[in-house]
């Protein structure tokens, strides 16, 4: 884990659960994640009220009246609840909103050889910047190749040089990876496409390139209007590519040559921030696909409560099918924690679906005052009354010994 993810844990992949105002708050990486981006837009885009929102990893008051800020400005449900529209209104698409075929960006971990449309993100947002862009050497693929490891590599040290230390050094997209990915890259994760709506953070930097470039000489305001599109055709007829005005993986190859700097600019920096309070995270893992053909993901967090001193083990998956995609019997989720090196089961615990989308389930297991053995999660497809099983096949799994 890097700095950003130790302060802010439980490391949570932004985007993989609605946030929201609740009790208790809700916090964890993907909460400072969304602090961030909402102080980044509240710094470019001159009209959207508010002022720096505290990054502290808590989702509080401040936040949700940012977000509800944010979600009023770019004419979406002022909820407060940040869903799969608020994040692709930040470039994350998730549940619906997956982009370029899936899986979506940082639901799994990332290394040579591997190939999908969260790779295809990966390489569009490191390649809105000339020396990434560069490293890369043309537009995303999908196929995490050398020179892929490489920018990944050197984006890693950029991110220290800005003082998020303690990234592994090597050339894989992990956890502490894509936090830094998240906060220092603004573009990529989508398509910007002609009359298609999609407004947002990333348009705003796009349109920031641009006006860099002397194509774009309107307001910075996040919106892909007319005026984006003509400055995004005018460019794209300069640099010789089709001018459709429409923002893929070629343009923003181009755009990146046409910003010869390092992450995060031009945009400004909100990070190092604040520390947060006191949690109570033990330790946290993401849980990831068992499936060949299916998406899911999740995370597995240990918690303790510091006056009593017991430990609970709170599982979450994401974007999991209808359990009767495994069977007419399976119409629940439970998941195991087993011994990693005997395979027996320690405990077993239903999940329940969580409001929101479709497809999030969560459930917590705790023994009273007692430490939670760092075994093996496995979620499988159940009965709605025994968290025992019969199980359907596996979905989703991580090691807790691999806890941060």
């Amino acid at each position: 884990m890097a700095l950003f993810d130790d302060t802010f844990a439980p490391y949570v992949p932004f985007g993989s659960r609605n946030l929201s105002l609740q009790a208790p708050q809700m916090r964890g990486t993907d909460v400072a994640v969304l602090q961030v981006l909402l102080t980044v837009a509240q710094r470019v885009l001159v009209a959207l009220d508010g002022g720096p929102v505290p990054i502290t990893g808590v989702f509080d008051a401040a936040t949700q009246a940012a977000v509800r800020n944010y979600q009023t400005y770019f004419s979406l449900s002022p909820d407060g609840i940040v869903g799969p529209a608020t994040f692709f209104a930040f470039g994350q698409g998730v549940r619906g909103n997956v982009t370029y075929g899936g899986p979506a960006y940082g639901s799994r971990q990332l290394s040579q050889g591997m190939s999908g449309g969260d790779v295809t993100v990966l390489q569009n947002r490191l390649n809105t910047f000339g020396p990434l862009a560069s490293i890369i050497g043309g537009p995303a693929t999908g196929t995490y190749g050398a020179s892929t490891t490489a920018a990944v590599l050197a984006f890693k040290r950029i991110a220290e040089g800005l003082g998020d230390t303690g990234f592994p050094a090597n050339g894989i997209a992990g956890y502490g990876f894509y936090d830094a990915s998240w906060i220092y890259t603004f573009a990529g994760g989508r398509g910007l496409l002609v009359g298609s709506g999609r407004n947002g953070l990333d348009v705003a930097f796009v349109q920031t390139v641009l006006a860099d470039n002397g194509y774009y000489t309107g307001h910075i305001n996040g919106y892909y209007d007319a005026a984006t599109v003509a400055a995004v055709q005018a460019f794209q007829r300069a640099v010789g590519i089709t001018a459709d005005g429409n923002v893929g993986q070629s343009t923003f190859y181009r755009l990146g040559l046409a910003n010869q700097q390092n992450p995060p600019a031009p945009f400004p920096v909100a990070w190092p921030a604040t520390p947060p309070p006191p949690g109570n995270t033990v330790c946290s893992i993401a849980l990831t696909t068992a499936t060949s053909d299916l998406h899911p993901f999740g995370a597995a967090v240990i918690v303790t409560n510091g006056a009593e001193g017991f430990e609970s083990l709170d599982v979450v998956g994401n974007n999991l099918p209808d359990p009767t995609t495994f069977g007419a019997t399976y119409t629940s989720y439970a998941f195991t924690l087993s011994n990693p090196s005997g395979g027996s089961v320690i405990a077993s615990q239903l999940m329940v679906p969580l409001p929101g989308e479709m497809g999030d389930w969560g459930g917590s297991y705790s023994v009273g005052v007692a430490t939670i053995p760092k075994g093996q999660v496995t979620v499988y497809p159940t009965t709605d009354s025994s968290p025992t099983g019969p199980y359907g096949p596996a979905v989703l799994q991580g090691n807790l010994q691999n806890c941060t």
